[in-house]
């Protein structure tokens, strides 16, 4: 921009003269020509650069008619003021801006662009403000999470915990696939390049080593009745509630590790682990919480979602190999195991055990189960004490049904107690 500086007695900033032959002011001690006054102009608050606004409101739907914008705070709003709207925003500390001193909270939009980061005058102010904070969005994600059972339970089930948890990144620990479940009921898809650690028949995972182990993503995570959902960021519309970017079933799912700290600059951290069999392998999840009461709500929710996806379902059906033919093995919740010769015959998808013109093989109940054993890669082994040890080829990974048996297990331990 271009144009005249005016220096003036008892003037305290510059005016600027727009045309030429403008009438001079009376104060005017001296005119200076200049190409560029735009440095001279007043900066605008730096308040103006401080959050973000929503575009739409939460479940919105798009249409003629249909108000998409978010609802207006009650009080007036003042130009030196922005309000920061908290509905499903994500509320961390250390995780994109390492903060030593702990003095520091960051504050992430619901779709993951926008950050503000705060830094109180110490850390004890500081943890007065996140803990203020971690409260009012606690209402504001349940809320969220009433409004959004309303809206999607016929799409994807019932919700019963969401919320934002911070993920290990690794150095490359992949699915590689969609991971067609060997579970009925599937036990994992993908919809990205990248998935949790997959853990490597000898037990270690692809990325122990890894230098990037201290690094952590942002991930919206949600547990339904019978899933394991994560979405890169808070699902907005319900279009993208319906699109993860992973999805594991319950049944499959197993929590490990939790309660489990681990210090980031000197500060305890809440870190627990997630386990999912697929037909490729394990994917282990290691998750951060922010608070202890966080990581508990998540660990209340894994746990009691896999016992009720098993109690749900209660039959889950896996083919296999047993002595060179073509088999099917059903473990039922309440009847135990059972094989069931396919007469040549092998489903291509795992469906719930259908046993029309099937020969049973054998029968055991789950208190004669004394053990079980896998080699990481095709063969399951169960014990069943005098009736000997069983041996069947999964023909991929016999995790998904080792999980299911454990969850079972532990599904009539609880409803026993």
């Amino acid at each position: 921009m271009q144009g005249i500086k005016v220096l003036a007695k008892n003037l305290k900033r510059p005016c600027i003269l727009k045309y030429p032959g403008y009438p001079l002011p009376s104060r005017v001690k001296k005119i200076k020509f200049l190409r560029e006054v735009t440095p001279y102009f007043r900066k605008a608050s730096i308040i103006s650069e401080v959050g973000w606004e929503l575009q739409r409101a939460f479940l919105c739907p798009l249409g003629p008619g249909v108000p998409t914008s978010p609802p207006a705070p009650k009080t007036t709003p003042r130009a030196d003021t922005r309000y920061i709207p908290l509905q499903l925003t994500h509320l961390a500390r250390n995780l994109k801006y390492i903060d030593p001193e702990n003095r520091c909270f960051e504050l992430h939009s619901p779709d993951g662009v926008h950050s503000c980061i705060l830094r109180a005058a110490d850390s004890a102010e500081a943890l007065v403000w996140f803990n203020a904070l971690h409260s009012a969005m606690g209402n504001s994600t349940q809320r969220a999470l009433a409004e959004a059972n309303r809206a999607l339970t016929n799409l994807i089930g019932e919700l019963k915990h969401i919320g934002w948890l911070s993920k290990r990144m690794n150095g490359g620990g992949s699915s590689g696939s969609a991971g067609g479940g060997a579970a009925s009921g599937g036990s994992g898809t993908s919809n990205s390049g990248v998935a949790g650690e997959l853990v490597s028949p000898s037990g270690r995972s692809s990325s122990e080593s890894s230098d990037e182990s201290d690094k952590w993503l942002p991930i919206f995570v949600a547990v339904t009745e019978r899933e394991f959902r994560i979405y890169e960021s808070a699902p907005w519309s319900v279009e993208a509630w319906s699109r993860p970017l992973e999805i594991y079933a319950l049944a499959t799912t197993r929590l490990a590790g939790a309660g489990n700290n681990s210090s980031l600059n000197g500060q305890q951290t809440t870190v627990f682990c997630v386990r999912c069999g697929t037909a490729r392998g394990v994917l282990v999840y290691w998750l951060r919480s922010e608070t202890h009461r966080d990581m508990a709500s998540w660990a209340r929710a894994l746990v009691q979602g896999s016992h009720q996806a098993v109690n749900y379902q209660r039959e889950f059906s896996f083919r296999c190999l047993y002595q060179g033919r073509q088999c099917q093995l059903v473990v039922h919740i309440n009847r135990g195991f059972f094989l069931y010769d396919c007469g040549g015959f092998a489903p291509t998808t795992p469906t719930a055990a259908a046993t029309t013109n099937k020969t049973q093989l054998w029968q055991f109940a789950f208190d004669k189960l004394k053990g079980s054993a896998d080699d990481g890669n095709r063969m399951l082994y169960l014990d069943f004490g005098e009736d000997g040890e069983i041996e069947l080829d999964m023909e991929c990974c016999p995790k998904p049904v080792v999980f299911v048996v454990h969850n079972c297990l532990s599904a009539k331990v609880h409803n026993i107690a």
